[in-house]
């Protein structure tokens, strides 16, 4: 994940209440994953804060399906207002 992106994944994880950032990672470990991937390990997520989390969400997933599983994890605990506040900058962020 380029460091645009990664500001940007961590500008969303900073807009989110506390409340709301425990059940980002709880949803971080339920949702659907596409095949190959992995599920970040719950005690990981637990322990990470959000500078953390942004990191961690590169390393298993990669730069574009970090994308997909954020825009899917905020739909899950329906930010679907941020979600679709980031969207436009998340996707222009191809470089």
């Amino acid at each position: 994940m380029d460091s645009n992106l990664k500001t940007l994944v961590l500008n969303i994880l900073e807009n989110l209440l506390e409340e709301d950032l425990v059940k980002f990672k709880f949803q971080l470990t339920n949702i659907p994953l596409a095949e190959g991937y992995n599920y970040i390990p719950r005690g990981t997520l637990e322990q990470a804060p959000r500078v953390r989390l942004a990191d961690l969400l590169t390393q298993y997933y990669g730069e574009e399906y970090a994308k997909t599983v954020t825009q899917e994890v905020l739909k899950a605990i329906d930010q679907r207002g941020l979600a679709e506040k980031k969207r436009g900058s998340i996707l222009q962020s191809n470089d």
